[in-house]
């Protein structure tokens, strides 16, 4: 390929990466004015300032659409803030309460529309499975069903549906969202390390709980059964 034609081709594929950038962008603030169940196609289009085919051109399915919007709201909205404890949680969610603010007409179409909850669904897998790992160490003596409700409370707060209940139906500010889903994680945190404790506690006790009879008992057995 001769350098003119490669250039050719590399201003090709920048071009349909910002025509790709523009639907995306325009397809999220038609979702934060209009926050409907369907975002038209149409009106993405005519704020990207694109046909309405090239949108399909460049996306072959809605739920590709859908897909890398949740991604550009990741990325540029909201942001995924890592962690690895779960005592990071509270701290998060206080940013994250800040960027809710800066966009709650937005923040509030992901939680509760249903194009918005589409979009970030791959989001919430990754950080559900995030929790999954955080919360691991914190219950290693608990039952598996303490273990799962503990995880998905802890998801739960860690959430835009917490930030737009407490907000819509408490008429709660920012800042006093923040304040209690702080006190709740670290409430739960504390309890779930409080019952992890005492399982462990009566585990070892369990183990060590055999009277000196039983013990000799089962020897016997086993040499009884050797013989």
């Amino acid at each position: 390929m001769s350098a003119v034609k490669r250039q050719s081709s590399g201003l090709r594929d920048e071009y349909a990466a910002l025509t790709r950038r523009r639907i995306v962008a325009a397809f999220v603030e038609t979702l934060e004015d209009e926050a409907a169940d369907d975002v038209p196609m149409a009106a993405v289009a005519k704020r990207a300032n694109v046909a309405e085919r090239t949108i399909y051109r460049h996306f072959k399915t809605r739920a590709e659409l859908l897909a890398a919007a949740g991604e550009w709201i990741e990325d540029n909205v909201f942001g995924y803030v890592p962690f690895s404890s779960p005592d990071e949680l509270p701290g998060i969610f206080r940013k994250l309460c800040r960027s809710f603010d800066r966009h709650p007409h937005l923040a509030r179409a992901i939680a509760l529309t249903r194009v918005g909850r589409a979009m970030r669904a791959g989001f919430r897998r990754r950080l559900i499975e995030r929790h999954h790992e955080a919360m691991a160490p914190l219950g290693r003596h608990l039952k598996p069903k303490e273990v799962r409700q503990a995880e998905a409370l802890a998801a739960y707060l860690n959430n835009v549906l917490a930030w737009s209940a407490l907000r819509e139906d408490f008429g709660m500010s920012s800042t006093e969202i923040a304040d209690a889903i702080d006190w709740a994680l670290t409430t739960l945190l504390k309890d779930v390390r409080r019952r992890d404790a005492l399982a462990a506690r009566q585990s070892s006790l369990n183990n060590a709980g055999q009277s000196p009879r039983k013990r000799t008992a089962g020897a016997r057995g086993t040499d009884v059964g050797a013989g």
